[in-house]
């Protein structure tokens, strides 16, 4: 059991990581990010997605979600924005890439 538990908290280590560095890029694209405890309340489904509060593009990140499930938020923020003119590295790139791709194959 020991293993088992080790080998899940190595990979929400990987996935904070990969949250910090995807945070980062959509703050160089100039978008700033919040991250909250968004409040649940019954009828409404609230998730992490962007939005635009006083007149500014703000990404809202649920802290109460899944590091996986703030790194699809942050994957779908890139994926729609033009990236032409920011430095990315080449794993976060492919990442948002392939994630763009993932997409328009679930749309066809």
């Amino acid at each position: 059991m020991q293993k088992r538990k080790g080998k899940v908290q190595r990979e929400d280590e990987r996935a904070l990581l990969l949250v910090q560095r995807l945070r980062e890029l959509v703050e160089r694209v100039g978008v700033t990010v919040r991250e909250e405890r968004l409040v649940r309340e019954v009828g409404y489904h609230v998730r992490s997605g962007a939005c635009r509060l006083h007149g500014q593009d703000v990404l809202l990140l649920d802290t109460g979600a899944a590091a996986s499930d703030r790194v699809e938020a942050l994957l779908d923020f890139l994926s729609q924005r033009d990236l032409s003119g920011v430095y990315i590295e080449p794993e976060l790139r492919r990442m948002v890439l392939g994630h763009d791709n993932d997409d328009e194959a679930q749309s066809a």
